[in-house]
């Protein structure tokens, strides 16, 4: 067989490049995240007829004159909206036999041609045209119609984002073929009309506005119900859509995450990956049925708002300094613990890029792998194949790594085989669901694994929740009286007279008092004396004074700070705070 050959390859053996030119243009790639041959042109290496000429001896792919050759009715920027084309260098041609014909600039962009064939839902071809003759094409022909103009500018607004482009997805086309087609053409043609394209495009951009979290498609005997949930606060929103629209939603959600839209009746699971309002969302999609149709639930993941900085996760100096200082242990078992929304995994992600500048070889095993860390190999679990999270590990012992991170652990053998990775030289990140961090300990010791390899490979647990921020445009201060600490269960915790806020509520917060979360941390360093209670088989009550004796601050008294300086509201603080640390006796 023929070796293949690439791009920088062949402008060498031509003599048009050297390699000093090929290795600046590879790393100006790197950083930029453009194509080689797009930064040869821009360097001046290379000329846009030369790079047509070579593209299409690499690639086999056609070098057309889209200007002299073809024409531009309206009809396809109908398909492919004008703003669109200009961002992504591309010129749709002519639609004919079920198949859009597509000129590009960078015919190797792979992605822009799976957005393209959803977009137009329909099997793509790719010829090249430089750059210039697609900004020619494009300004000169479709600017003739005023009506591309003002579609253009109707785009460009924040309500009418184009969000059909997924960019990446489990189920493969063989398995999507199987869809009886019946059903697949009458869900596709509802889904397709343009109310529904609209009102999916309006609900997930006002979502993404009002930093929703998740959003909620519920369906009822007669009625969709439809909820933002907003700083972990579920809200109803007002109008929502009949139900006679229902069917085309669902569809609609089915077919831009790339699932089975004539299964009704099991559960599907699904990723839209979208660029909107110059932001980087994920979209995670959950379908379930129930007896009245099906619900979705579409959960928004922020690329640009998660924090990779140990620094700014919001801990004082001395439990940041703990940390890092954990960190860098070059083995043993580093975990958190917390509800399922919590920020777990933000924070794991936090401590592996302070980590891998050290030169660490690094390896993880999520489900699903929400953010991607350059220099870090993520997996992506699939546990329908076997490739669950034991499974995993198993495999990443023989990769010599220096770091393992495990997204959960939540079953014995899972626990067994981190903990033996623990011991035998790794530093082993993962959460585990528990109340606080005390209860990790106590966890691992009922699932089975044994106390002294508990002992003998916790190095700390770190527990956290997020809490509401007060709305710093209605922010009040007032004085706590003893009635409101009785009230409370706090008696012992909080003075009489001490200055406290909330929030009153405005335009800004949507009335509630608050915008904004940010995490509380309860962080245990497992030292000698919490490993003395373990191996005598304390209670977890005794493990946990043993903690707070050693300088741990629970989460009720880390969430008293935060009120304190103003950040959060006490009620917020009672509302996730552990109720070990509430004296109810006061309620009664």
């Amino acid at each position: 067989m023929k070796k293949k050959q690439y791009l920088g390859e062949m402008l060498i053996a031509d003599k048009l490049i050297t390699w000093d030119v090929l290795e600046a243009a590879i790393e100006e790639g790197r950083r930029t995240g453009k194509r080689l041959g797009r930064v040869l042109v821009e360097q001046g290496s290379l000329s846009e007829g030369l790079l047509a000429k070579f593209l299409k001896k690499q690639l086999g792919i056609n070098v057309v004159d889209i200007n002299k050759d073809y024409s531009l009715d309206k009809a396809m920027l109908e398909t492919l909206p004008l703003k669109y084309c200009k961002k992504k260098h591309v010129a749709p041609l002519a639609i004919k036999d079920g198949e859009i014909l597509v000129a590009m600039a960078d015919p190797m962009n792979f992605t822009i041609e799976e957005e393209i064939r959803f977009m137009a839902d329909t099997s793509v071809k790719v010829v090249f045209a430089t750059e210039k003759s697609i900004f020619d094409f494009l300004d000169g022909k479709a600017s003739l119609d005023t009506g591309y103009k003002n579609e253009e500018s109707a785009l460009s607004g924040a309500t009418r984002p184009n969000i059909a482009l997924p960019v990446s997805h489990d189920k493969s086309d063989e398995q999507t073929r199987g869809i009886s087609q019946v059903n697949k053409k009458a869900s596709k043609e509802l889904s397709d009309d343009a109310p529904v394209v609209k009102l999916l495009n309006t609900i997930i951009s006002e979502a993404i506005r009002k930093n929703v979290s998740d959003i909620h498609f519920e369906t009822y005997e007669d009625a969709i119900k439809l909820m933002y949930r907003i700083d972990g606060i579920l809200y109803e929103i007002p109008n929502p859509p009949p139900i006679s629209m229902q069917p085309a939603l669902i569809s609609r959600i089915k077919i831009i995450s790339r699932l089975d839209i004539s299964e009704r009746r099991l559960p599907q699971d699904g990723r839209i990956g979208l660029e909107i309002m110059g932001r980087k969302i994920d979209l995670r999609v959950s379908i379930i049925p129930s007896i009245y149709g099906e619900n979705a639930v579409l959960r928004i993941l922020d690329k640009g708002a998660v924090i990779l900085d140990i620094n700014e996760l919001g801990l004082d100096n001395n439990e940041t300094k703990l940390i890092i200082d954990q960190a860098k242990r070059p083995h043993g078992m580093f975990l958190v613990a917390g509800p399922t929304g919590s920020g777990k995994t933000t924070t794991l992600y936090a401590v592996l890029q302070y980590v891998k500048q050290f030169d660490k070889k690094i390896l993880t095993i999520e489900d699903p792998v929400e953010y991607q860390l350059g220099g870090v190999t993520q997996v992506q679990a699939h546990p329908e194949i076997g490739l669950n999270f034991a499974r995993g590990l198993r495999s990443f012992l023989r990769h010599d790594p220096d770091v393992i991170m495990v997204g959960e652990i939540r079953d014995l053998e899972t626990a067994e085989i981190a903990v033996r990775a623990a011991l035998t030289g790794h530093l082993v990140l993962s959460t585990v669901h528990t109340n606080d961090s005390p209860s990790a300990i106590t966890r691992f010791i009922d699932m089975g694994v044994p106390a002294y390899l508990v002992n003998a490979t916790f190095n700390m647990v770190m527990s956290q929740r997020l809490v509401r921020r007060i709305c710093d445009n209605c922010k009040t201060s007032y004085k706590i009286t003893q009635k409101k600490i009785k009230e409370m269960g706090l008696t012992g915790k909080l003075s009489t007279g001490t200055t406290l806020y909330h929030g009153e509520g405005c335009s800004k917060c949507n009335r509630s008092g608050y915008k904004g979360r940010f995490a509380i941390f309860e962080v245990m360093r497992v030292s000698d004396r919490i490993r003395d209670a373990v191996i005598k088989n304390s209670s977890l009550m005794e493990i946990k004074k043993t903690a707070q004796t050693a300088g741990m601050l629970s989460m009720l008294e880390q969430g008293i700070k935060k009120a304190k300086s103003g950040m959060t509201s006490i009620e917020e603080v009672i509302r996730i705070a552990s109720s070990e640390d509430i004296d109810f006796d006061e309620l009664f």
